[in-house]
């Protein structure tokens, strides 16, 4: 009996580790290319992809909405993601100036950019 119960209790936390993780709302590509269409609009673009989960306000006076989807399986151990979506848009006023869509199913997604050193001449 007491190995019955130690059986049991490895199985659970094997399928509790063994899991899908999903980050977000999946991104329909093809609405992206709606996304240009003149009179698309803030509220046209929260009607197209929900609110956004980031939203960030640049120096140049846009604003940023970031939409993203992660999914990877959790084992034992971490392992990167295995599907990412990304969709920016860019938006001045209430006008959509561009958007940039990523999809990525092996490596993931990184916003890191190295900074540019200024030669001095």
């Amino acid at each position: 009996m007491r190995y019955l119960s130690l059986v049991l209790v490895l199985l659970l936390v094997l399928a509790v580790g063994c899991g899908k993780i999903i980050e977000g709302k999946k991104i329909d590509a093809s609405m992206t290319k709606q996304i240009m269409r003149p009179g698309t609009d803030e509220g046209k673009v929260v009607q197209m992809f929900g609110e956004p989960q980031q939203k960030e306000n640049l120096a140049n006076g846009e604003t940023k909405y970031i939409y993203y989807y992660r999914e990877s399986r959790r084992m034992l151990w971490h392992s990167p993601p295995k599907d990412q979506e990304r969709l920016e848009v860019f938006l001045k006023g209430n006008e959509v100036q561009r958007y940039r869509y990523v999809y990525v199913d092996s490596e993931p997604i990184t916003t890191d950019i190295a900074p540019i050193n200024e030669q001095k001449k």
